[in-house]
């Protein structure tokens, strides 16, 4: 039986996005390069909660 769940749980990209920065932050201090380091660490960020969110769509297209 099928649940009828009419909303969307899509915070993969803003759990992605804080995992980034924390990961890129404690990088960047320990290269002593903290501007470096947030930055690479939102983009590692934005794409991997990017690929989170479209696999949970696609596993929620899947179950209607």
């Amino acid at each position: 039986m099928k649940m009828n769940n009419n909303h969307n749980n899509n915070n993969g990209l803003a759990i992605g996005l804080s995992l980034g920065v924390a990961i890129g932050t404690s990088l960047g201090v320990v290269f002593d390069n903290i501007s470096i380091g947030v930055s690479m660490g939102l983009c590692l960020g934005i794409l991997l909660g990017t690929i989170y969110d479209s696999k949970n769509n696609k596993n929620d297209e899947n179950d209607k």
